[in-house]
Protein backbone atom coordinates (compact mmCIF):
# COMPACT_ATOMS: atom_id res chain seq x y z
CA UNK A 1 0.00 0.00 0.00
CA UNK A 2 2.94 2.48 0.97
CA UNK A 3 4.23 2.11 -2.88
CA UNK A 4 1.06 2.59 -3.98
CA UNK A 5 0.57 5.61 -2.62
CA UNK A 6 3.74 7.03 -3.88
CA UNK A 7 3.13 6.56 -7.39
CA UNK A 8 -0.52 8.34 -6.92
CA UNK A 9 1.29 11.35 -4.99
CA UNK A 10 4.56 11.68 -8.02
CA UNK A 11 2.44 12.83 -10.52
CA UNK A 12 0.33 15.32 -8.96
CA UNK A 13 3.37 17.25 -7.65
CA UNK A 14 4.59 17.08 -11.06
CA UNK A 15 1.96 19.23 -11.86
CA UNK A 16 2.85 22.74 -10.55
CA UNK A 17 2.17 25.91 -11.26
CA UNK A 18 3.76 29.61 -10.35
CA UNK A 19 2.51 32.55 -9.03
CA UNK A 20 4.76 35.54 -9.98
CA UNK A 21 4.25 38.88 -8.02
CA UNK A 22 5.76 42.06 -8.98
CA UNK A 23 5.90 44.95 -5.62
CA UNK A 24 6.89 47.13 -8.22
CA UNK A 25 2.96 48.05 -9.72
CA UNK A 26 1.46 45.60 -7.53
CA UNK A 27 0.83 43.25 -10.62
CA UNK A 28 1.18 39.08 -10.55
CA UNK A 29 0.50 36.48 -12.86
CA UNK A 30 -0.54 32.97 -12.43
CA UNK A 31 0.74 30.76 -14.89
CA UNK A 32 -1.30 27.32 -14.72
CA UNK A 33 -1.72 24.90 -17.11
CA UNK A 34 -0.15 26.51 -20.05
CA UNK A 35 -2.09 29.33 -19.69
CA UNK A 36 -1.43 33.14 -17.88
CA UNK A 37 -3.55 35.11 -15.63
CA UNK A 38 -2.19 38.88 -15.03
CA UNK A 39 -4.14 40.50 -11.58
CA UNK A 40 -3.42 42.81 -9.23
CA UNK A 41 -3.18 42.04 -5.52
CA UNK A 42 -2.58 43.70 -2.11
CA UNK A 43 0.93 43.04 -0.58
CA UNK A 44 3.42 44.47 1.88
CA UNK A 45 6.19 46.60 -0.72
CA UNK A 46 9.24 45.47 0.57
CA UNK A 47 8.14 41.49 0.33
CA UNK A 48 10.90 39.98 -1.56
CA UNK A 49 10.97 35.83 -1.32
CA UNK A 50 10.20 32.56 -2.70
CA UNK A 51 7.81 29.90 -1.23
CA UNK A 52 5.67 27.80 -2.52
CA UNK A 53 1.79 27.36 -1.39
CA UNK A 54 1.22 23.33 0.11
CA UNK A 55 -1.67 23.34 2.26
CA UNK A 56 -5.08 24.62 2.40
CA UNK A 57 -7.06 26.02 5.75
CA UNK A 58 -10.77 25.98 5.46
CA UNK A 59 -12.70 27.38 8.68
CA UNK A 60 -13.80 25.76 11.58
CA UNK A 61 -16.78 26.24 14.01
CA UNK A 62 -15.57 25.82 17.32
CA UNK A 63 -18.18 25.89 20.45
CA UNK A 64 -16.00 28.89 22.28
CA UNK A 65 -15.23 31.86 20.70
CA UNK A 66 -11.87 33.45 22.24
CA UNK A 67 -10.14 31.28 19.90
CA UNK A 68 -8.96 33.76 17.38
CA UNK A 69 -9.04 31.28 13.80
CA UNK A 70 -9.38 32.77 10.54
CA UNK A 71 -13.14 32.73 9.86
CA UNK A 72 -12.33 32.88 5.48
CA UNK A 73 -10.54 30.00 3.51
CA UNK A 74 -6.24 30.43 3.28
CA UNK A 75 -3.74 28.83 1.24
CA UNK A 76 -0.89 28.20 3.20
CA UNK A 77 3.12 28.19 2.15
CA UNK A 78 5.61 25.95 3.31
CA UNK A 79 7.32 29.33 5.27
CA UNK A 80 4.04 30.07 6.56
CA UNK A 81 3.06 32.91 4.58
CA UNK A 82 -1.02 32.93 4.12
CA UNK A 83 -3.04 34.05 0.40
CA UNK A 84 -6.48 34.60 0.23
CA UNK A 85 -9.41 36.88 -0.62
CA UNK A 86 -8.51 39.50 2.87
CA UNK A 87 -7.37 39.10 5.91
CA UNK A 88 -4.38 37.43 4.61
CA UNK A 89 -0.76 38.17 3.95
CA UNK A 90 -1.52 38.20 0.05
CA UNK A 91 -4.54 39.09 -0.77
CA UNK A 92 -5.67 38.47 -4.47
CA UNK A 93 -9.40 38.63 -6.46
CA UNK A 94 -12.04 35.76 -5.30
CA UNK A 95 -11.32 34.23 -8.78
CA UNK A 96 -8.23 33.39 -8.81
CA UNK A 97 -8.51 32.23 -5.06
CA UNK A 98 -10.93 29.75 -6.28
CA UNK A 99 -8.55 28.75 -8.83
CA UNK A 100 -5.19 28.22 -6.46
CA UNK A 101 -7.29 26.88 -3.78
CA UNK A 102 -8.97 23.85 -5.84
CA UNK A 103 -5.09 23.39 -6.94
CA UNK A 104 -3.53 23.07 -3.83
CA UNK A 105 -6.56 21.03 -2.43
CA UNK A 106 -6.27 18.51 -5.22
CA UNK A 107 -2.30 17.83 -4.85
CA UNK A 108 -0.49 20.70 -6.82
CA UNK A 109 2.14 22.54 -5.79
CA UNK A 110 1.85 26.24 -6.30
CA UNK A 111 5.14 27.82 -6.11
CA UNK A 112 5.69 31.63 -5.50
CA UNK A 113 8.04 34.17 -6.70
CA UNK A 114 7.57 37.87 -5.13
CA UNK A 115 10.53 40.52 -5.95
CA UNK A 116 10.46 44.23 -7.39
CA UNK A 117 10.69 44.07 -11.00
CA UNK A 118 10.62 47.99 -12.61
CA UNK A 119 9.74 46.60 -15.68
CA UNK A 120 6.91 47.20 -18.44
CA UNK A 121 5.84 44.32 -21.20
CA UNK A 122 4.17 46.15 -24.08
CA UNK A 123 3.41 44.58 -27.78
CA UNK A 124 6.11 45.86 -29.58
CA UNK A 125 8.59 46.84 -26.59
CA UNK A 126 10.16 46.28 -22.83
CA UNK A 127 10.87 48.98 -20.95
CA UNK A 128 13.29 48.97 -18.01
CA UNK A 129 11.99 51.97 -15.78
CA UNK A 130 14.81 51.75 -13.29
CA UNK A 131 18.76 50.23 -12.64
CA UNK A 132 17.76 46.35 -11.71
CA UNK A 133 20.15 43.70 -11.86
CA UNK A 134 20.80 41.71 -15.08
CA UNK A 135 19.92 38.58 -13.53
CA UNK A 136 16.37 39.69 -12.31
CA UNK A 137 15.65 41.37 -15.75
CA UNK A 138 16.30 37.77 -17.06
CA UNK A 139 14.55 36.06 -14.88
CA UNK A 140 11.31 38.37 -15.18
CA UNK A 141 11.70 37.86 -18.52
CA UNK A 142 11.99 34.25 -18.65
CA UNK A 143 8.34 33.80 -18.12
CA UNK A 144 6.98 35.46 -20.76
CA UNK A 145 9.47 34.70 -23.57
CA UNK A 146 10.94 31.48 -24.79
CA UNK A 147 14.34 33.39 -26.02
CA UNK A 148 14.67 36.20 -23.37
CA UNK A 149 15.16 39.25 -25.49
CA UNK A 150 18.63 41.22 -24.65
CA UNK A 151 17.59 43.85 -22.44
CA UNK A 152 20.80 45.27 -20.36
CA UNK A 153 19.65 47.99 -18.31
CA UNK A 154 16.84 50.83 -17.79
CA UNK A 155 15.37 52.00 -21.64
CA UNK A 156 13.49 51.00 -24.04
CA UNK A 157 13.94 47.90 -26.26
CA UNK A 158 11.79 47.02 -29.55
CA UNK A 159 10.56 43.66 -29.67
CA UNK A 160 10.22 43.95 -33.55
CA UNK A 161 12.62 41.35 -35.04
CA UNK A 162 15.25 42.98 -37.55
CA UNK A 163 17.31 40.09 -39.62
CA UNK A 164 20.05 40.69 -41.46
CA UNK A 165 20.76 38.37 -44.48
CA UNK A 166 22.17 38.26 -48.10
CA UNK A 167 21.05 35.49 -50.48
CA UNK A 168 23.37 33.15 -52.23
CA UNK A 169 22.46 31.03 -54.91
CA UNK A 170 24.00 28.09 -56.45
CA UNK A 171 23.86 26.72 -60.08
CA UNK A 172 23.86 22.90 -61.11
CA UNK A 173 23.42 22.60 -64.20
CA UNK A 174 21.47 19.54 -65.25
CA UNK A 175 20.05 19.40 -62.13
CA UNK A 176 18.69 23.14 -60.99
CA UNK A 177 19.72 25.06 -57.84
CA UNK A 178 19.13 26.64 -54.55
CA UNK A 179 18.34 29.83 -53.05
CA UNK A 180 20.13 29.82 -49.61
CA UNK A 181 19.74 32.64 -46.87
CA UNK A 182 23.35 33.92 -45.36
CA UNK A 183 22.70 35.68 -41.88
CA UNK A 184 24.62 38.33 -40.29
CA UNK A 185 23.67 36.86 -36.67
CA UNK A 186 21.93 33.60 -35.32
CA UNK A 187 19.51 31.85 -38.17
CA UNK A 188 16.00 32.16 -38.37
CA UNK A 189 13.61 30.76 -40.78
CA UNK A 190 12.45 32.41 -44.19
CA UNK A 191 9.15 32.44 -46.07
CA UNK A 192 9.18 31.56 -49.50
CA UNK A 193 7.39 31.76 -51.97
CA UNK A 194 6.80 29.80 -55.20
CA UNK A 195 4.25 29.12 -57.66
CA UNK A 196 1.87 30.58 -54.93
CA UNK A 197 2.90 28.32 -52.36
CA UNK A 198 4.43 29.44 -49.26
CA UNK A 199 7.70 27.73 -47.48
CA UNK A 200 9.62 28.47 -44.31
CA UNK A 201 13.08 27.26 -44.37
CA UNK A 202 16.51 28.37 -44.32
CA UNK A 203 16.79 28.09 -48.22
CA UNK A 204 14.61 26.20 -51.21
CA UNK A 205 15.60 23.99 -54.17
CA UNK A 206 14.50 24.64 -57.33
CA UNK A 207 14.47 22.14 -60.93
CA UNK A 208 15.99 23.18 -64.12
CA UNK A 209 13.82 26.25 -65.81
CA UNK A 210 12.99 29.83 -65.37
CA UNK A 211 11.20 30.94 -61.77
CA UNK A 212 9.80 33.53 -59.96
CA UNK A 213 10.68 33.42 -55.72
CA UNK A 214 9.55 35.71 -52.95
CA UNK A 215 11.06 35.56 -50.06
CA UNK A 216 9.44 37.22 -47.14
CA UNK A 217 10.86 38.30 -43.39
CA UNK A 218 10.30 41.30 -41.02
CA UNK A 219 7.66 42.51 -42.93
CA UNK A 220 9.82 43.23 -46.33
CA UNK A 221 9.64 40.98 -49.60
CA UNK A 222 12.40 40.12 -51.91
CA UNK A 223 11.64 39.17 -55.11
CA UNK A 224 14.10 37.15 -57.67
CA UNK A 225 14.03 35.51 -61.04
CA UNK A 226 16.02 32.93 -61.36
CA UNK A 227 17.22 30.69 -64.57
CA UNK A 228 18.83 27.35 -63.71
CA UNK A 229 19.19 25.86 -67.71
CA UNK A 230 18.56 22.05 -68.44
CA UNK A 231 21.36 19.93 -69.32
CA UNK A 232 22.25 16.74 -70.26
CA UNK A 233 22.67 14.42 -67.17
CA UNK A 234 24.95 11.53 -66.93
CA UNK A 235 25.70 9.46 -63.42
CA UNK A 236 29.30 7.33 -62.99
CA UNK A 237 30.00 5.17 -60.20
CA UNK A 238 33.95 5.23 -59.42
CA UNK A 239 36.31 3.66 -56.19
CA UNK A 240 39.41 5.84 -55.57
CA UNK A 241 42.29 4.65 -53.93
CA UNK A 242 42.57 6.94 -50.56
CA UNK A 243 45.51 9.47 -50.80
CA UNK A 244 45.08 9.53 -54.91
CA UNK A 245 45.11 12.94 -56.48
CA UNK A 246 41.74 14.63 -58.26
CA UNK A 247 43.25 14.99 -61.55
CA UNK A 248 39.89 16.67 -62.97
CA UNK A 249 38.13 19.95 -62.04
CA UNK A 250 35.12 18.73 -59.93
CA UNK A 251 32.51 20.94 -58.05
CA UNK A 252 31.31 19.18 -54.64
CA UNK A 253 28.01 19.46 -53.58
CA UNK A 254 29.08 21.39 -50.57
CA UNK A 255 30.12 24.37 -53.14
CA UNK A 256 33.76 23.66 -52.68
CA UNK A 257 36.11 22.87 -55.19
CA UNK A 258 39.15 20.49 -54.67
CA UNK A 259 41.91 19.69 -56.90
CA UNK A 260 44.35 17.89 -54.32
CA UNK A 261 44.17 14.25 -53.31
CA UNK A 262 41.64 12.50 -51.18
CA UNK A 263 42.47 12.42 -47.96
CA UNK A 264 39.72 11.10 -46.29
CA UNK A 265 37.66 8.23 -47.01
CA UNK A 266 34.17 7.51 -47.63
CA UNK A 267 31.75 8.97 -50.08
CA UNK A 268 31.15 11.70 -52.11
CA UNK A 269 29.02 13.38 -54.59
CA UNK A 270 30.67 15.98 -57.24
CA UNK A 271 29.58 17.64 -60.56
CA UNK A 272 32.33 17.56 -63.39
CA UNK A 273 30.68 20.30 -65.94
CA UNK A 274 31.30 19.15 -69.24
CA UNK A 275 30.77 21.48 -72.66
CA UNK A 276 27.39 19.69 -73.58
CA UNK A 277 26.63 17.39 -70.05
CA UNK A 278 26.66 17.12 -66.87
CA UNK A 279 28.75 14.28 -64.88
CA UNK A 280 27.45 13.22 -61.64
CA UNK A 281 30.54 11.22 -60.01
CA UNK A 282 29.65 8.99 -57.30
CA UNK A 283 32.98 8.39 -55.48
CA UNK A 284 33.70 6.33 -53.19
CA UNK A 285 37.26 6.38 -51.52
CA UNK A 286 38.86 3.58 -49.91
CA UNK A 287 41.84 2.33 -49.09
CA UNK A 288 42.50 -0.86 -50.70
CA UNK A 289 46.65 -1.36 -50.72
CA UNK A 290 48.33 -3.38 -47.57
CA UNK A 291 50.70 -0.82 -45.25
CA UNK A 292 54.48 -0.90 -46.10
CA UNK A 293 56.55 -2.57 -43.66
CA UNK A 294 60.23 -3.26 -43.18
CA UNK A 295 61.59 -4.94 -40.03
CA UNK A 296 64.95 -4.12 -39.36
CA UNK A 297 67.01 -6.56 -36.75
CA UNK A 298 69.96 -6.68 -34.62
CA UNK A 299 71.57 -9.70 -33.30
CA UNK A 300 73.70 -9.23 -30.62
CA UNK A 301 74.49 -13.42 -29.04
CA UNK A 302 71.12 -14.18 -27.48
CA UNK A 303 69.64 -11.06 -27.52
CA UNK A 304 67.95 -9.78 -30.68
CA UNK A 305 67.11 -5.41 -31.48
CA UNK A 306 63.76 -5.39 -33.54
CA UNK A 307 62.38 -2.46 -35.04
CA UNK A 308 58.99 -2.11 -36.89
CA UNK A 309 58.56 0.91 -39.82
CA UNK A 310 55.31 1.23 -40.92
CA UNK A 311 53.81 3.54 -44.35
CA UNK A 312 50.50 3.83 -44.79
CA UNK A 313 47.58 6.46 -46.18
CA UNK A 314 45.41 5.49 -43.23
CA UNK A 315 45.68 4.77 -39.85
CA UNK A 316 47.28 1.57 -38.69
CA UNK A 317 48.49 -0.88 -35.99
CA UNK A 318 51.36 -3.35 -35.65
CA UNK A 319 51.67 -6.77 -34.01
CA UNK A 320 54.80 -9.13 -33.54
CA UNK A 321 55.05 -12.94 -33.00
CA UNK A 322 58.07 -15.08 -31.81
CA UNK A 323 58.26 -18.73 -32.22
CA UNK A 324 54.17 -18.28 -33.33
CA UNK A 325 53.12 -16.45 -29.70
CA UNK A 326 52.07 -12.79 -29.77
CA UNK A 327 54.22 -10.32 -27.77
CA UNK A 328 53.07 -7.44 -25.89
CA UNK A 329 54.98 -4.98 -28.02
CA UNK A 330 54.78 -3.10 -31.14
CA UNK A 331 56.86 -0.79 -32.85
CA UNK A 332 60.14 -1.98 -31.07
CA UNK A 333 61.31 -4.37 -28.80
CA UNK A 334 64.08 -6.43 -27.42
CA UNK A 335 64.36 -9.84 -28.09
CA UNK A 336 65.94 -12.48 -25.82
CA UNK A 337 66.05 -15.57 -27.91
CA UNK A 338 65.91 -19.09 -25.91
CA UNK A 339 65.91 -21.40 -29.10
CA UNK A 340 68.54 -21.82 -31.62
CA UNK A 341 66.63 -21.52 -34.94
CA UNK A 342 63.76 -18.57 -34.43
CA UNK A 343 61.17 -17.66 -36.82
CA UNK A 344 60.19 -13.72 -36.20
CA UNK A 345 57.04 -12.16 -37.92
CA UNK A 346 55.66 -9.00 -37.98
CA UNK A 347 52.67 -7.64 -38.96
CA UNK A 348 50.82 -4.03 -40.25
CA UNK A 349 47.48 -3.77 -40.26
CA UNK A 350 45.17 -0.50 -41.35
CA UNK A 351 41.98 0.26 -40.40
CA UNK A 352 40.44 -1.44 -43.47
CA UNK A 353 41.60 -4.40 -42.82
CA UNK A 354 44.98 -4.67 -45.68
CA UNK A 355 47.37 -6.77 -43.73
CA UNK A 356 51.04 -6.95 -44.45
CA UNK A 357 53.72 -9.82 -42.96
CA UNK A 358 57.66 -9.94 -42.81
CA UNK A 359 58.72 -13.12 -41.78
CA UNK A 360 62.42 -13.65 -40.39
CA UNK A 361 64.71 -16.99 -39.38
CA UNK A 362 67.25 -15.78 -36.50
CA UNK A 363 69.70 -18.24 -35.88
CA UNK A 364 71.64 -17.98 -32.80
CA UNK A 365 75.71 -18.54 -32.51
CA UNK A 366 76.79 -20.89 -29.90
CA UNK A 367 80.44 -20.76 -29.25
CA UNK A 368 82.16 -17.41 -28.68
CA UNK A 369 85.65 -15.94 -28.04
CA UNK A 370 85.10 -12.64 -26.78
CA UNK A 371 88.14 -10.09 -26.11
CA UNK A 372 87.23 -7.68 -23.80
CA UNK A 373 89.95 -4.82 -24.67
CA UNK A 374 90.52 -3.23 -27.59
CA UNK A 375 92.77 -5.23 -29.85
CA UNK A 376 94.12 -4.50 -33.61
CA UNK A 377 92.76 -8.25 -35.18
CA UNK A 378 94.38 -9.52 -38.45
CA UNK A 379 92.72 -11.95 -40.21
CA UNK A 380 94.05 -12.64 -44.02
CA UNK A 381 95.48 -9.70 -44.32
CA UNK A 382 92.33 -7.43 -43.23
CA UNK A 383 92.84 -5.40 -40.14
CA UNK A 384 89.72 -4.96 -37.79
CA UNK A 385 89.78 -2.28 -34.82
CA UNK A 386 86.95 -2.66 -32.70
CA UNK A 387 86.21 -2.98 -28.33
CA UNK A 388 85.47 -6.57 -28.85
CA UNK A 389 85.33 -9.33 -31.43
CA UNK A 390 83.05 -12.04 -31.74
CA UNK A 391 84.09 -15.05 -33.88
CA UNK A 392 81.83 -18.11 -34.71
CA UNK A 393 83.62 -21.90 -34.33
CA UNK A 394 83.20 -24.35 -36.60
CA UNK A 395 83.45 -28.06 -36.06
CA UNK A 396 86.73 -28.68 -38.10
CA UNK A 397 88.29 -25.48 -38.33
CA UNK A 398 90.78 -23.48 -36.93
CA UNK A 399 92.38 -19.74 -37.16
CA UNK A 400 95.29 -17.87 -36.44
CA UNK A 401 95.00 -14.49 -35.04
CA UNK A 402 97.59 -12.00 -34.75
CA UNK A 403 97.29 -10.01 -31.73
CA UNK A 404 99.40 -7.19 -31.13
CA UNK A 405 102.28 -8.90 -32.66
CA UNK A 406 101.54 -12.69 -30.98
CA UNK A 407 99.84 -14.95 -32.94
CA UNK A 408 97.35 -16.72 -31.03
CA UNK A 409 95.37 -20.01 -32.43
CA UNK A 410 91.22 -20.29 -32.00
CA UNK A 411 89.88 -23.80 -31.75
CA UNK A 412 87.16 -25.24 -30.84
CA UNK A 413 86.55 -26.31 -27.18
CA UNK A 414 85.99 -29.80 -26.30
Amino acid sequence: MKWILILLILPLHCLAAELLINTYDMTAHLFLDGQRVQFKVSCPSNMCLTDEFIDVYEPVRLIVDYIPLPNVPLLVSRKGLTLGTKNADIVVPEEVFGLLFNSVRSGRTISLTVDRYPIEIYPDRIKVLEPVEKRKIELFLSHFFEKVPPVAGPGEYSLKEEISYQLAVSYFPGLGGVVMAIFEGEPVQLTFVHNGVQRKDLCMALPPGTHSVEIVSSGSTTELKLDFPEQTVRFEQAQIELGSRNEKTLKFLSGLLSTGSFSYPGRYVALEQLSNELIVHDLTVKDSTPPELVMNTKLIDSMCHVQLQVEDASPYETFLYLNGERLPVERSAVLKLESARNTLIGEARDAFGNVTYRVLVLERMQDFLVFTEERTISVGGFKFLSPYLKWQIFDSASYEVKVNEKTLRIEKGR
